[in-house]
Formats: structure tokens, sequence, C-alpha cells
């Protein structure tokens, strides 16, 4: 089964968004010449469970230079990088995914829709997606657009150092703290961005390591693109920046920031 074929039966065997893609390190703070990277698609925040096959990393090192590294391992359920770390300061590691997705317009709102059989779909009204028996035959309007996750990490060799970039993501995210430097219950926060303009009204959903989609802590930004979010205690955690989506209008291509994050005991 190929990874599209995968991701369907993934999304569709649970709620539409359960697994979602990440990028974590091992370690994020470390004295080590190199640490292993992990990458996979996961329900429960960094509990991999399905590889993400073929994925071209790129790091970017405290001396702002440029490299990219490849999967050297890649098992069912997760895949691996080793990340040399030869100068000291913070890196920025970076990978991306993508998913094709059709929406269907259904009285007025837009929602995906999905090629299953109606006996093995369930009843609509449980369902957060559409299938073409929903519409009995009727012609019904539809769109195809990708969804695209720019999946991140920070690891720090030594001590931390200020950081100059945000990779190639097409929504932005800027700490106020090194992001190798949180601490629970310590005010963060973010500045996002899209297009060089601030992303008004940006989603911000903050999920602890084993937590799934139904346990996350919600944050929105404000007119200026600024968001304040806050750890409730030390662990692992993927911070998930999005656009907000009106299911009235019609779907666009979406664009996902994916962050993980390990936060210190205040």
């Amino acid at each position: 089964m190929n990874q599209i074929k995968l991701l369907a039966c993934l999304m569709l065997t649970s709620s539409a968004f359960a697994h979602e893609p990440y990028l974590a390190p091992l370690s994020y703070h470390t004295e080590n010449s190199q640490i292993p990277l992990i990458a996979g698609y996961a329900e429960e925040a960094l509990n991999s469970e399905h590889a993400l096959k073929d994925a071209k990393i790129t790091v970017i090192n405290p001396k702002q230079e440029s490299t990219q590294i490849e999967v050297t391992s890649t098992l069912k359920s997760v895949s691996v990088a080793d990340l040399a770390l030869p100068v000291k300061g913070t890196y920025l590691v970076e990978t991306k995914a993508q998913f094709p997705l059709t929406y269907a317009k259904d009285q007025k709102q837009w929602k995906m829709l999905f090629e299953v059989p109606a006996d093995k779909a369930g009843e609509k009204s449980k369902r957060e997606y559409l299938i073409p028996d929903d519409f009995k035959n009727k012609k019904y309007s539809s769109e195809k657009i990708t969804r695209e996750w720019t999946l991140q990490s920070y690891v720090t060799k030594g001590e931390a150092t200020p950081l100059s970039t945000t990779g190639t993501a097409p929504i932005q995210v800027v700490f106020s703290h090194n992001p190798t430097q949180l601490k629970a219950n310590q005010p963060e926060n973010l500045k996002i961005s899209k297009s060089q303009q601030p992303l008004k009204h940006a989603e911000v959903n903050v999920r602890a390591k084993g937590a799934s989609d139904k346990q996350i802590i919600q944050f929105k930004a404000n007119e200026q693109g600024n968001a304040a979010i806050t750890f409730p205690h030390a662990g692992e955690y993927l911070i998930e920046v999005t656009e907000s989506v009106d299911p009235a209008q019609k779907p666009q291509n979406q664009y996902y920031t994916i962050i993980s994050v390990a936060v210190a005991a205040q």
C-alpha cells in the first residue's frame, strides 16, 4: 500500500485528522556530536505509528549553513535519520509532507469527500467527512486541494544561540524565547505570519506527548498574528499552527506548520 492510500485509511479508521506527521530529535539539548531524528505519522502526539517515507530533511546549523540529509532507516512504524552536530549552538531541522484531498459541498458547507462504501462509512451524522452515497446519485460540487505540512524542530548543542531563520514553512512561527529553552507555565508568545504578513486569527493547537486530537489545548492568534500560549507541565509537545477555515468558503490549499519542542520545569 502506498503512502497516500495508507494515509487515507488512517484518516478514515478514526477521525479525519487523527494521524498527523511530525519530526522530532531524540534529544532537544545535547553535548553529543550526533543524535537521531525521528519522523512518522501518529495518532497520539510524538508516538509514531507509521513511517514518514522518502523524507528529505533540511538542516540549518548555528552558522546559518544549510544542508540536506535523508532518512537512513525506515521501519513500518517510524523513520530515522542521523543529525550531525559539528558546531555548538541551535539548529533548525525541517521536512515536508503532502496529501491530496477532495472536498464536496453539502448544505452550504464544504467537507472532505472519500470514496468509501456506505456500509463501511457508517451514519452520516456521526462522520466528519462525506462519501458519494451521501448525495444519492445527485450532482454535487467538489474541489481538489493539497494539504501540506511543514514539520520542524530545534536542537541545541551546548549553549543556545539566536535564531535568524524560521525555515521554509508557508506559515512562519517566531518564538519569544529560544525554542530549546521553553519552560512550563511560562508564557510563550508566538508571532505568526504568512507571505510576510501577520496571519490573523491563526489556530494554534498544542498537544503533550501521548495526547490524542481530543486532548488538544487550543489557542488563537489575534489580529496582529500574535498568540500567547503556555505549557501546563514539563515534557515534549507538538505545536500545530494553521489558518482558520470557514467551511462555507470554497476550499483552498491548506498549510500546517507542526513544531516539536521540549519544555523544562519552571
